[in-house]
């Protein structure tokens, strides 16, 4: 019998946007992996249900998990690295994981798959995330003002768990760093109380989010009255928004890179031991 031809490739799995501009991260991520495993093909994701009617509704319809996985097998890959742009391990990370479980378990399967973790999850990843985050302002803070990392958040238990921790990696790292969240505690409220009691005048805010879309453009650097940085000003502080996706930082995008090396380095190991 003839063997199969080894064929490599990237699965990137991301929640997702409708955002033009905010596409920037996800073309950065994807040819830093260009650069990094040349020869390695590239396929895309997403994983949230929402975006995909979405972006199907504007013409430009997306696979699902599923769909693409299976697009991958029928394109003769023989190992894939599927790496999660999530930052939780919530319902979407979780659904991916069954997904990729199932495909794992199919009879017959010449294609080999690794699931890499959310980044939230892994203690020395968010390190040395926030330490990147922190080199990446445009100046440095002062000793009395804040930089206010601002995620998504969930209503997931898990995903809240994992937040939870981040956040108070944030306050181990650097006591003026704190990451919120737009759904969830601590919110907008906590941070402004937080702020207003140690009297800090400017508070730095960035989007914890892989892709700076609507939310980071308009409900935390925006001009309406209820966005973060207007809020923030009525209380005195003045806010400095950097809008950036976290694809769109070096430092950042580098971590997934080293992800998915570790990842085409687990499926050729599990390759040689099953010869």
């Amino acid at each position: 019998m003839t063997p199969l031809r080894e064929r490599k490739g990237i699965l990137f799995a991301a929640p997702g946007t409708t955002c033009r501009e905010a596409m920037v991260g996800y073309d950065q991520i994807g040819r830093a992996a260009a650069d990094r495993f040349p020869g390695v093909d590239q396929r895309w994701t997403c994983t949230s249900a929402g975006v995909r009617r979405k972006l199907a509704a504007q013409g430009s319809p997306v696979k699902d998990p599923g769909e693409a996985l299976f697009a991958m097998q029928a394109e003769s890959f023989t190992r894939v690295a599927v790496l999660s742009l999530h930052l939780t391990d919530g319902m979407e990370f979780g659904e991916l994981a069954d997904t990729v479980a199932a495909v794992k378990r199919q009879q017959g399967n010449s294609m080999a798959v690794a699931l890499g973790h959310a980044l939230l999850t892994c203690e020395a990843d968010w390190r040395r995330a926030l330490g990147v985050l922190l080199a990446e302002l445009p100046e440095s803070p002062g000793d009395h003002d804040r930089i206010i990392l601002v995620a998504h958040g969930s209503r997931d238990p898990q995903a809240g768990k994992t937040l939870m921790a981040a956040a108070q990696l944030c306050r181990v790292v650097d006591r003026r760093l704190m990451l919120s969240m737009m759904l969830g505690a601590p919110g907008l409220d906590a941070v402004v109380q937080d702020c207003v009691a140690a009297g800090v005048k400017k508070a730095w805010l960035l989007p914890c989010m892989v892709v700076a879309g609507f939310s980071a453009r308009e409900d935390i650097a925006g001009t309406g009255e209820r966005s973060w940085a207007s809020v923030l000003r009525r209380a005195g502080v003045e806010p400095a928004p950097v809008i950036k996706g976290l694809g769109e930082i070096a430092g950042v995008t580098d971590i997934w890179m080293d992800r998915i090396e570790r990842l085409l380095a687990e499926l050729t190991e599990s390759s040689e031991q099953k010869e």
